[in-house]
């Protein structure tokens, strides 16, 4: 074996060293693909298990509320009447408070939805329930207390007859009504449109009160 070709065999060629660096630079790209695909399917597991726990707080939340609703009578126009109306975009009724349910009493309570730019947000306003107060008397000067945002849709229904003699139907609009509804529907949309699951809550009935006044 000659010097030169000694020199050859102990070393790399510029040709090897530029296909080595290459081949490291294509293995360091794929690594850092798969890193950032894995990485986004994280983020959007994530995503999804938080929209999930907040269709689960908001559903727990509004079921709990309306399905303590209770019958009582507040100030009318023409005399007293029972503590419940409501439209396809809010509800008034009476009930405990859950957050304030240690302290005792019956409060008037009232959700509605507003709209904030291309968005919808659930609003709860309350105040100590008093018989001798209309709706307007109690939330004259209570500020809404901020539920749920980044909403794409909240509907209310009410499930009702007027009277005996006809057929209960799901209606868009109770208010100025002798007795309450059967059942409450709620409807609701994420941002992204995508459905929640449907709410229905049993509703108490005035004819289940015969002491009410």
């Amino acid at each position: 074996m000659n010097l030169s070709q000694a020199k050859q065999q102990s070393g790399f060629t510029l040709l090897e060293m530029m296909v080595a660096f290459s081949l490291l630079a294509l293995l360091f790209l794929a690594l850092f693909s798969s890193f950032h695909t894995m990485g986004r399917g994280w983020d959007a597991a994530d995503r999804k298990l938080l929209k999930t726990e907040d269709t689960r707080l908001i559903s727990e939340f509004l079921r709990n509320q309306l399905s303590q609703t209770i019958v009582v009578q507040i100030k009318g126009e023409k005399g007293p009447v029972y503590a419940f109306e409501g439209t396809d975009h809010y509800v008034r009724y009476a009930a405990p408070l859950q957050p304030l349910q240690h302290q005792g009493g019956i409060y008037l309570i009232e959700l509605s939805v507003n709209r904030t730019g291309s968005e919808r947000q659930l609003e709860m306003r309350y105040a100590p329930y008093r018989p001798d107060m209309s709706w307007d008397d109690a939330f004259k000067e209570v500020e809404p207390v901020l539920v749920y945002s980044g909403l794409g849709l909240v509907h209310f229904d009410y499930y009702a007859a007027e009277s005996d003699k006809d057929d209960p139907r799901w209606q868009t609009d109770w208010v100025d009504k002798p007795v309450y509804p059967l059942l409450m529907r709620v409807m609701i949309e994420g941002k992204d449109h995508q459905a929640w699951p449907k709410l229905i809550v049993d509703l108490p009935q005035v004819d289940e009160y015969v002491g009410a006044s």
